[in-house]
């Protein structure tokens, strides 16, 4: 289950604002303005097996990317209904090791 608090101040991002997973020290990186929770409607796209866990692609209307760890969509699966492959949720980027993705707000997720 997701943490209770996060706190990630800024995540790297593409040039078109998109969540990079494993930031590549080649590109120059840009990064967020902050790191606050937001509401978005987001659409599954593509499931795939990274080098250190497996990773879900979600996006939103916007047509923004966000990776998701495999134990946070876990935490969608138990507390949000997934219609479809769309969710609705309120969302924060979360870093594991080396690695960024989204997950449910804490707000989100019981006590």
């Amino acid at each position: 289950m997701a943490s209770s608090a996060n706190r990630l101040d800024r995540y790297p991002v593409d040039e078109h604002g998109n969540l990079e997973h494993y930031p590549s020290s080649v590109r120059s990186r840009l990064w967020s303005a902050g790191n606050e929770p937001f509401a978005a409607e987001l659409t599954f796209v593509d499931g795939r097996r990274g080098r250190s866990a497996a990773v879900f692609e979600w996006r939103d209307a916007g047509g923004r990317v966000y990776p998701m760890f495999m134990t946070d969509l876990l935490d969608v699966l138990h507390h949000k209904a997934v219609d479809r492959g769309v969710v609705r949720g309120v969302w924060q980027v979360r870093k594991r090791g080396q690695n960024y993705g989204l997950a449910l707000a804490p707000a989100e997720l019981p006590g």
